[in-house]
Order: structure tokens, then sequence, then C-alpha cells
């Protein structure tokens, strides 16, 4: 009974296995097609690749994926790399075809300035679907295929960066190359130096260099060890023999250049470092002298005269003072985030720089989405006032970060909308592409282009003003509510890096409204293209700029020293009630204006014509100022009982 119980089980088990043995596993499918070769074995952008086979469903699509390792100069192999085709066709029963797109050049080689030259090693997968819904797919599989894939054209100073470290690597082999190209690919060895590491893996005089890491070799770039590894697979092709042979090379005490990313971050800190040492600390600095001086010629005072020529150097005595000051921390504050406001409200006014467009080429970053970027980093301001008035733990400082939070977000929206108008005349994000849009004629410039963009850019600027806590709108500093504001607790350096950044605030807002409706760098009667083949005019492209912002800087210091301070209700009002729905209809306005397009005469015309308006405006705000001044002194009178 034991025994034919157990017979049972063993006949059920058995039964089992080959029900499970006749089972795929999941993803693989049954090995049905031929498929022999892939050519050609070296590709470039918009090449054919081809899959030679047998048995091919003419007329369908497969899906083609490979499936091994991804070599690249001078770095570690990508292990068990999976890139797919999804549509292939099989323009025969022999022959599935597909074009190296750049999207999967992309996948291979990598893009833009990281693209680099790779050679593909593994096995290649086509799949076609089943005939029927539900039925399995079709394969075929190929291996030990090799597919050289080029990268595309990167930077200049890229290309000559990974020469130069080719060039070193042969160096540090001691292997001179020779000039002759060798007719099956390669580089011909002319020589080797003894005792080097390439004499002692065996190479000689006459080798052709084939590959290196699993790198098919084309050019002195190829040339790079993995980083990392100390022993480096080179593969030969000795004399007129076909057959290559692999040596391995000692490569310890090498070392390669630094890795990309890094050399990326390092430029970086350079030209912030650069930015604010050389340009963004004098022009700040620059500015306090300049409001100084004029405050005291509007207030028939003479205001800084000491230090150096008309008090010049005042703001470098103020900047060491401010270094030698003690820098006190209350007690009961959060110290972490209290450290670190002061750096994030810096950080979001300094970052603007790298998209200022100061000439034509003059540009640290030239984003496609430039004006964007600037909209995004200023934001940070106000997470640094909201951040260093709630860590001080001050209900002064607390209630100077909240009101300048709910100022600049408020008035961002207006701001943004404005900004948004130009671009839609534009078309693009660009800083350089919204300069070049205009003239260098005034007409020519966005602010007179029609009435409506000559609203928007007092529109604008009058925003700015309110998001730079600039009078009449400094209320989160307002000494008679609220001592400081954010800044009440802060001392030494970190105080005057808030200060620090609204001064340099005052510039980036003019620079970028000039930008925007003030033409930028264009100079009248030059074209763009003229104007960048000459250094003399880009520098006067560059001094038209910095000319238009520092007109506008004298106007916003103008401001501030004729205008009182409104109160925080008027000034949430005049956004809301009035910023806000005005510039929504601007938008309308301007969307509308778009549609209808007016073009030659009548254009120039309606320019023309906003320009001749702003002239009349301007005469009569001259003529205005120059009565007050002249009946500004008081009569004299003599008193006989004096």
């Amino acid at each position: 009974m034991r025994l034919r119980n157990f017979a049972a089980i063993f006949a059920v088990l058995m039964c089992w296995l080959l029900v499970l043995a006749g089972c795929n596993r999941p993803g693989e499918h049954p090995q049905l097609l031929t498929v022999l070769d892939l050519t050609p074995h070296e590709a470039d952008l918009g090449d054919r690749i081809e899959i030679i086979g047998v048995g091919f469903p003419e007329g369908r699509t497969a899906k083609v994926t490979f499936k091994g390792d991804l070599n690249r100069p001078g770095l570690p192999s990508v292990k068990n790399a999976t890139i797919t085709v999804d549509k292939a066709a099989a323009s025969s029963a022999s022959r599935i075809d597909f074009v190296l797109t750049e999207g999967l050049q992309d996948l291979f080689a990598g893009s833009g300035d990281n693209a680099v030259h790779t050679t593909f090693r593994g096995s290649v997968v086509v799949a076609f679907e089943g005939a029927h819904p539900g039925a399995l797919p079709v394969e075929g599989t190929i291996t030990d295929v090799e597919l050289d894939v080029r990268a595309p054209s990167a930077a200049r100073a890229v290309m000559q960066a990974r020469e130069k470290d080719g060039t070193r690597a042969l160096d540090f082999m001691g292997v001179t190359l020779d000039d002759t190209q060798p007719p099956a690919g390669g580089l011909l060895v002319k020589s080797v130096r003894p005792e080097s590491p390439a004499a002692k893996a065996g190479l000689v005089p006459g080798d052709t260099l084939v590959r290196i890491g699993g790198v098919l070799i084309s050019s002195r770039a190829d040339v790079q060890p993995a980083s990392g590894s100390r022993l480096t697979a080179v593969e030969i092709r000795r004399g007129d023999n076909r057959r290559v042979e692999s040596r391995n090379i000692d490569m310890a005490g090498f070392k390669g250049s630094a890795p990309a990313d890094l050399l990326g971050a390092l430029i970086v800190l350079l030209v912030a470092g650069l930015i604010l040492g050389v340009f963004m600390a004098p022009t700040a600095g620059i500015i306090t002298w300049v409001e100084r001086r004029i405050s005291g010629r509007m207030q028939s005072r003479i205001g800084p005269n000491r230090t150096g020529p008309q008090g010049f150097l005042q703001w470098i005595a103020d900047g060491v003072k401010s270094i030698m000051k003690e820098d006190i921390i209350p007690s009961q504050c959060d110290r972490p985030l209290f450290r670190l406001a002061p750096y994030l409200v810096f950080t979001g006014v300094s970052a603007t720089f790298v998209v200022m467009p100061f000439g034509n080429y003059l540009i640290a970053a030239d984003l496609d989405i430039g004006i964007l970027f600037v909209v995004a980093v200023t934001s940070l301001v106000t997470i640094g006032l909201m951040t260093g008035g709630w860590a001080s733990n001050n209900k002064w400082s607390l209630l100077g970060g909240i009101r300048s939070a709910a100022q600049i977000i408020s008035y961002e929206i207006p701001s943004a909308i404005a900004i948004v108008c130009i671009v839609m005349m534009t078309g693009s994000l660009r800083m350089q592409d919204i300069i070049r849009a205009q003239g260098g004629l005034p007409w020519d410039w966005y602010m007179f282009r029609n009435p409506v963009t000559f609203l928007l850019f007092f529109l604008y600027f009058t925003t700015a003003l309110a998001e730079g806590n600039r009078a009449p709108f400094d209320l989160p500093e307002a000494e008679s509510e609220l001592v400081a504001g954010y800044s009440t607790e802060y001392s030494g350096m970190r105080y005057v890096f808030f200060f620090f950044a609204e001064w340099a605030n005052v510039f980036v807002m003019s620079g970028i409204a000039s930008a925007l409706f003030l033409g930028g760098w264009q100079l009248p009667g030059i074209d763009p293209g003229q104007q960048s083949a000459s250094f003399w005019l880009l520098a006067l492209g560059a001094f038209v700029f910095m000319l238009k912002s520092w007109v506008l800087i004298f106007v916003v210091i103008w401001v501030r020293w004729t205008l009182p301070r409104i109160r925080i209700d008027q000034m949430m009002n005049l956004c809301w009630k009035w910023l806000v729905p005005g510039s929504f209809v601007a938008f309308a306005i301007t969307a509308l204006w778009m549609v209808w397009n007016p073009t030659g005469v009548l254009r120039l015309g309606i320019e023309l014509a906003t320009f001749l308006v702003f002239c009349i405006l301007l005469a009569q705000f001259v003529r205005r100022v120059a009565y007050n001044l002249r009946n500004m002194q008081a009569t004299v009178h003599v008193n006989p009982f004096i």
C-alpha cells in the first residue's frame, strides 16, 4: 500500500517537472528566427543599420534590443546596458533596417559635451509580435556583436582636451605614433620607448593599436585607459597578420584628467568667484557711494568726502569695518537657520548675474530659459528673508520677514505677467533673443513697440521696486514700526549681506529692465552680426548696456529720496486692486496685438507715436523739475531788529 502511494506521488511530481520544463521563464520567448549579422559595425548619425537573417516576416516591424556593455574612452564600462529600438522595419525576408537617429545616438554615446565615442559589445535580440492576439513573440538572437557609435560633435575645447588626454596616455605607455593611417583602421606605432609599460607588455614598432579597454581606436582621443584600473587591455594587429592579439599594459601611476562633472563644478565656482570679486562686490559698493552722494546733494549736504577722492573709497572702508565687527548671535535664536538666512538672500541675487547679458558674447551662461531662471532664483530671497525673520526669535524680525514675503510674492505676479508679455512677442525665453528682437534706435525698443508695452515698462519697474524692498515700498524694514525688520538681530558681516544683496538687486532689476524693454546692448544702425565681428563694437555695446542700467539706477535712487514711505495697506491695495488686474488686461491686449500684428509703415508709425508721447512727458517732467529747482530757495528778508 505504501509502495503504491509512493509511486503515485512520484508520478505526479514527474508530471509537474515535465510541465515546468516545457514552460518558458518570464521574458524568454521561442528562438524561431535565424539572425546572422549586423552591419555596418561602425555607425554615425543618420546611418542605416541593417540586421541580416532568414525568415523575417516582410513588411512588419520588429523590436530590436541591444544587451551588453558600453565601452568609452577614459570611463568605466557600462555593464549590462539595454537599448531598445521599438520600430525597425523588415524590408525583406532577410533584412531588417533602422536609422541611427539623434535620440538613439544619445542612448549609445551620450549627449552634449558629455557625448563620447562608444563601442558596444554584446548581443542583439530581434522580436516580432505574434500574428494573433495572445500569441507569444517570435525572437532571434545574435551574440558577440560589436557596434562602434560615433559621438555627436562636442565643443572645440572639449575635443582638444580629449586629444591632450590621449597624448598623455601614449606618452605614459612609451608609444610614439606614425602619421600613416593603416588601411584597416587603428593607429600605427612608430616607436616604443625602452623599459616603458608598452615595451614590457610586448609592443614593438609596426604594431597597430586596434582597441583599448574595449573601445575601437580611431584617434588619439580614444587612447585613454578607464579610470581606476591598473591593467589596461590593449588589442594590437602585428604586421600583415589579420589576427588581433591582446596585451595588458600596466597603467599604475597614470592620472587621467579630472571628471567632467568635477571640472564643471570647479568652473562654476571659479566663474561665481570672479563675478563676486570682480564685478558684483564693486558694483554694489559703488551703488552705495552713488546713492549717498546723490542723497546728500538732494538734501543740500556734502555726503561722504573723506576716504578717497570725493569719498569714492568710502564703501571699501565700510566693508572693512563690517568684517572687523563682532558677529553677535542671539542666545535664543535658531542658530543654523540664523546663519543660513543671509547666504540664501545673497545667493538669490548673485545667481542672476550668471544670465545678465552685458554684451553680444559677454554673458556667463546663455540659457534657453534665461528669464525664467531669473524669476526662479530670485525666489530664494523670499525664503532667506522669511528664514532670517523666523530664526531670530524676535517679534519685529518675524513681522518684517512675513511682511517681506507677502510683498515679494504679491508683486511677483504682475512682474511675471509683464515678462510673459515680452516673451510672447519674442517667442523665446533667452535673454539674448529678447535683445536681438529689438533694435538700436529708441523706437525699436520694446518699450515703444506699442502703447501696452509702454505701460508694461512702468508696471515692471514699479513691481521691481517693491520686490527689491526699495522706497517707497521699504516696509519690511520700516524703522518707525519694526525697528530694522528681519535684520534687527543681525550684526557684522551677516548684517551687511542683507543690504549688500539689496544694493546688488538694484543693478539686477535695472539690467533686466534694460534687456527686456530698452534694447540692451543693441547699437543704432549696427546689425548684431556686424557687432559680433568687432571687439570695439562689442565693448561699445557693453558700455551702452551699462549706461542704460545706470540711468535706471539713478531713477531708483531718485525715487527713494523723493517719495515718502507708504502704508502697508496702501501697498497691498495698489498691487491687488490695480497692478494685478492691469497686468492681466495688458496680457490680453498683447495677445490681441500679436493676432493683429501691424507691419510696415503702420508699425513704424505706432512706434514713433509712442516714442513722441514719451518725449513730451519727459520734457514736461524736466521742465517741472527745473522750475522747482529755481524756486526752492527761500527769499532772504532783512530784519532790522537783529
